[in-house]
């Protein structure tokens, strides 16, 4: 290929090896024989070398583009890829509390017993079940979004966009600021994590649909944190609530026991049945909302 400016190139040179030109345009040319076919295909031979070095770019990305599409399209069957699409899409979000607990599974118990089960699905960039956790549906769904010892903040921040955009949800629950809490965040700053997390789902989605969970009690330490956080929620979550994107409260709190924790910090068997039965209502009505298309 001739790389004198102005004057056109009238062939692929075949033997073109990828680098990057750090020097003129910045673009990532083509990269060898598997790529010379297609680009012979597409590429114009009487251009002006400006044109054809944009066009040249644009290829390349229209290339990566495809080969991502069907990279994903062959990791899943058709009749995988059409269930996926057709199903209401549930994300449980939060910490360890979401990802080392069993009332995701108990949740789920409630969706089969209510006939949803192949009408829902759990999504999350997880899909673990790390407690062992024996619900009555034996093939309950086990993806989340729980990650253990992550701060609200930092969610909200650096992580809960990219998630949202590779596992969308129509549904988000979450309860989160324990470990926020625990490092000393302000009950301010935690409030103003939920605010842009509400702000990136509805971003993601604009009639998402969110359960905001009051935070369980603590057996070790001090609670204050803990109520101080739960006491803003109730005014915050009505101050942001809305017909097409509406915002309900699970009381995870109320009632909680912390002998009903196994470790001071995470439910144990009890606690996780506690669970279910305050956050399984409003999911349940959610679902019947969405599949009714409301």
């Amino acid at each position: 290929m001739k790389t004198c400016a102005g004057e056109p190139s009238t062939q692929i040179d075949r033997s073109l090896r990828l680098h990057r030109a750090t020097q003129d345009s910045g673009h990532e040319l083509w990269e060898g024989d598997k790529k010379a076919d297609l680009l012979a295909l597409l590429a114009p031979i009487h251009y002006d070398h400006l044109l054809k070095q944009t066009l040249q770019s644009f290829k390349m990305q229209l290339y990566n583009l495809l080969t991502i599409a069907l990279a994903g399209l062959a990791a899943a069957s058709p009749v995988e890829l059409v269930e996926r699409q057709q199903k209401l899409r549930i994300m449980p979000l939060g910490d360890s509390i979401t990802e080392i607990a069993c009332w995701r599974a108990f949740v789920w118990d409630q969706i089969a017993a209510a006939g949803f089960a192949n009408q829902v699905q759990y999504v999350g960039s997880q899909n673990s079940n790390p407690q062992g956790c024996r619900p009555t549906t034996t093939n309950w769904d086990q993806r989340h979004e729980g990650h253990s010892g992550w701060l609200a903040i930092d969610i909200a921040n650096n992580y809960l966009a990219n998630w949202l955009r590779s596992t969308p949800a129509d549904i988000v629950q979450f309860m989160l600021g324990t470990n926020d809490v625990f490092r000393g965040r302000s009950t301010n700053d935690i409030i103003a994590a939920y605010t842009k997390m509400v702000q990136i789902m509805r971003a993601a989605n604009p009639k998402m649909k969110i359960i905001v969970d009051l935070v369980i009690p603590l057996g070790v330490g001090s609670n204050s944190g803990i109520q101080a956080l739960n006491a803003r929620i109730p005014a915050w979550a009505a101050g942001l609530n809305t017909t097409e994107s509406p915002i309900v409260i699970a009381d995870c709190n109320t009632g909680y026991k912390t002998s009903d924790l196994r470790d001071g910090v995470h439910p144990s068997i009890a606690g996780d049945q506690f669970l279910a039965t305050k956050i399984g209502p409003p999911l349940l009505n959610y679902i019947r909302e969405s599949l009714a298309g409301n």
